[in-house]
């Protein structure tokens, strides 16, 4: 009953025409007009007994609307598996400007994943990355930790300066009128940390514990606050206490500072967390020297609307991720060139190791066991404290979309292993130092 006929009209890109029996357009035109004489009640006619043609009189477009919609839905998926093509997205659907006399005829843009055949994985050139940890990383880390740990020391009767902790009960005024979310009870603040309101902690230089005064200060002009926005504010203030700012001096102060039994259980854990961090380098670094070698090796064009689409949806991503981190996405952002292109060669990269990784899942047969994702799970749970690991294991197999996206990594690392298992691979060493400032150059 169907009969289609393809069109190329770019890469993987298809326009399928689908012609249906024009008795196939009248019967299911018959089934519409005899249903709406059923419903309509025209004046001079009883309910059901107004005439075929007056019918079709009033109601013809109408009628033949409803015909298109009725004959698609039923030839839609006959239509695509008369073609042959396996659409990659909803295929897009559309009615040429004039019916043929003989048949009706509708029109399928079908965009469809390209056809690969691999190139010998045996001939992949690339290379492995090893990560070694480091004295100068473990010294790097220490560091951090003398500038980053502070405890702070109440002390009386001194007048606060820079670096000092306060903490403050405030109330805000504009125009004598307290408002909302203006008042806070002994807040913690380091003086010259700028997380208040410019000119706060400035105003609060020289107070001494339980002294008060009045701090006045402008709400930004973009404050987030619509309401507080430039406007002038004033907060009575009361100094509770005063708090000097206490460093490790050497790596035994250093340790009971971060509660640690001593300097060993310190070193331990920081060359723990120091390893963790290189093999997980090493496996980014061979991850992607592998997978760049695979699409080297397999160029391949894809459908420019399977292109657009996927752009659309990690420019969505790339939007939730800024909400999630406090940013917002400008028109600007979405206006530059720079960043039209990023987005865009995301997102051919990403499809074109989709439709790779599954030729080589396929060629080599690879699969992944239950097992493997018990693994997983049970390794992402054991970040989380042992009175929530159950709950959160159950969320993880509960959410379908986090268990797939779970089991892909599992499946690409499968194929990364079988790559460095059969390929011509070298191996490249370097320190966890060498490493992050590769990537800090790649990320500037």
């Amino acid at each position: 009953m169907i009969q289609t006929e393809i069109k190329q009209l770019g890469d993987n890109e298809h326009e399928v025409e689908v012609r249906l029996p024009k008795a196939e357009y009248e019967r299911i035109h018959a089934a519409e007009v005899q249903k709406l004489m059923g419903q309509v009640k025209l004046p001079g006619f009883r309910q059901g007994k107004t005439p075929n043609h007056v019918i079709q009189k009033q109601f013809g477009p109408k009628i033949h609307e409803d015909t298109v919609s009725a004959l698609l839905q039923q030839h839609y998926v006959g239509a695509i598996e008369s073609s042959g093509l396996t659409p990659a997205l909803q295929p897009e659907l559309s009615l040429p400007p004039v019916q043929p006399d003989d048949a009706f005829v509708f029109l399928l843009k079908v965009a469809t994943w390209p056809e690969v055949k691999l190139n010998k994985v045996s001939k992949l050139k690339f290379e492995q990355t090893e990560v070694t940890v480091g004295d100068d990383d473990v010294q790097s880390v220490l560091e951090r930790l003398y500038k980053s740990q502070v405890s702070y020391e109440v002390i009386s009767d001194r007048a606060a300066e820079k670096g000092d902790q306060l903490h403050v009960d405030f109330e805000g005024f504009i125009a004598d009128e307290a408002f909302e979310g203006g008042k806070g009870e002994n807040v913690a603040l380091v003086l010259g940390e700028g997380r208040f309101i410019p000119g706060f902690e400035e105003q609060l230089m020289g107070k001494k514990a339980d002294e008060s005064c009045v701090v006045e200060v402008s709400f930004p002009e973009d404050y987030q606050a619509a309401n507080l926005a430039g406007k002038a504010a004033r907060f009575e203030t009361t100094v509770k206490s005063v708090g000097e700012a206490k460093k490790a001096s050497n790596d035994e102060e250093l340790a009971k500072l971060l509660n640690f039994d001593d300097v060993a259980a310190l070193m331990a854990d920081v060359r723990q967390g120091l390893d963790k961090e290189a093999v997980k380098a090493a496996q980014t670094g061979t991850r992607d020297a592998a997978l760049n070698a695979l699409l080297e090796a397999n160029p391949m064009r894809l459908a420019a609307s399977l292109v657009a689409e996927d752009v659309k949806s990690t420019t969505a991503r790339v939007v939730q991720n800024m909400k999630q981190q406090g940013m917002e996405a400008t028109s600007e952002m979405f206006a530059d060139e720079a960043f039209k292109t990023e987005v865009r060669e995301r997102s051919e990269r990403g499809l074109k190791l989709s439709v790779l990784i599954q030729a080589l899942r396929e060629e080599a047969g690879l699969e992944l066991a239950d097992e493997d994702v018990d693994v997983a799970v049970d390794a992402m749970v054991a970040e989380y404290p042992e009175n929530m690991r159950d709950d959160y294991a159950k969320y993880i197999r509960d959410n379908q979309e986090q268990l797939g996206a779970i089991k892909d990594r599992l499946l690409e690392q499968k194929c990364i292993d079988y790559l460095a298992e059969q390929a011509k691979v070298s191996t490249v060493s370097k320190t966890l130092s060498q490493w992050q400032a590769e990537q800090d150059k790649v990320t500037a």
